[in-house]
């Protein structure tokens, strides 16, 4: 070493000068290390149970399905990952989503009460209806198969009415008509419906109901996936398309003081 020459004491003194020099970078670094660890943590946590929904009247977790039975008859089943309130007053039923995806069948009400659903991107009306009704990141849908559901403008009035067969997509500056998919439904049997789907979209769907996120690569996105798939077993599905597309499935494991585990599907 270059100061060996020295005396032992000034080489004693050389090295607490050293050590406490460098005990700011390493506490830094720990303290770095520490909140990596709790942000993947909470990543993961926040998935399967997302914080902002602890106290929600009613939730579930990945790939849970709930039926609940409100006090006027009503039958709301949550899909997965999904949360909601319940606020009924005298004057009026009305069902906040939080998060996820609802299904709902409206009881005859005897005092005949006004029923609305309320989520971040807008408000419905059900008019005696069966719908359903799903937040997305940057909008919402809800999907009509009986009865008839008015999507809401911020005033209250009337911006489109829903019959059944029809869907819409809104958010707080417009509203879009489209048909309803074939098989949006499929979840409430359990099932995952896909006919011609990009590979890509099938897997986004399908990481809705899995504990690790899902993807493959670039250069197989655009292959198409029909078939149907029961949600019980994600795994099982995995390995079924694999199979189908002749795909191999790889585990890609992230450290960012904790592991993140990802599934993606590639080519063989």
């Amino acid at each position: 070493m270059q100061h060996e020459h020295l005396p032992p004491g000034t080489h004693a003194s050389l090295l607490l000068a050293c050590v406490q020099a460098n005990a700011p970078r390493r506490h830094a670094v720990k303290t770095l290390a520490l909140l990596l660890a709790c942000g993947a943590s909470l990543y993961a946590f926040e998935r399967r149970s997302p914080w902002r929904n602890w106290t929600a009247d009613y939730r579930t977790g990945i790939n849970q399905r709930r039926v609940v039975t409100l006090n006027d008859g009503t039958q709301l089943t949550l899909n997965t990952n999904s949360a909601v309130n319940i606020a009924y007053s005298g004057a009026q039923r009305r069902i906040a989503l939080l998060a996820g995806e609802i299904f709902i069948a409206t009881g005859k009400d005897a005092v005949q009460r006004p029923f609305f659903v309320d989520t971040p991107h807008g408000s419905l009306q059900a008019l005696g209806t069966r719908f359903t009704v799903r937040l997305h990141q940057q909008y919402a849908s809800a999907g009509v198969l009986e009865g008839a559901v008015a999507v809401l403008a911020g005033d209250g009035a009337q911006r489109l009415v829903l019959r059944p067969g029809e869907g819409a997509h809104f958010d707080g500056t417009g509203v879009h008509r489209q048909a309803l998919a074939p098989y949006g439904g499929a979840w409430l049997d359990g099932m995952l419906v896909a006919r011609d789907m990009r590979l890509a979209d099938f897997l986004a769907e399908l990481s809705r109901y899995s504990d690790h996120p899902l993807a493959c690569t670039p250069a197989i996105a655009g292959l198409r996936v029909s078939g149907s798939y029961p949600l019980a077993d994600i795994g099982a599905i995995l390995d079924a398309v694999s199979a189908s597309l002749q795909l191999q499935r790889n585990t890609v494991t992230r450290f960012w003081g904790h592991q993140v585990v990802r599934i993606e599907l590639a080519a063989r």
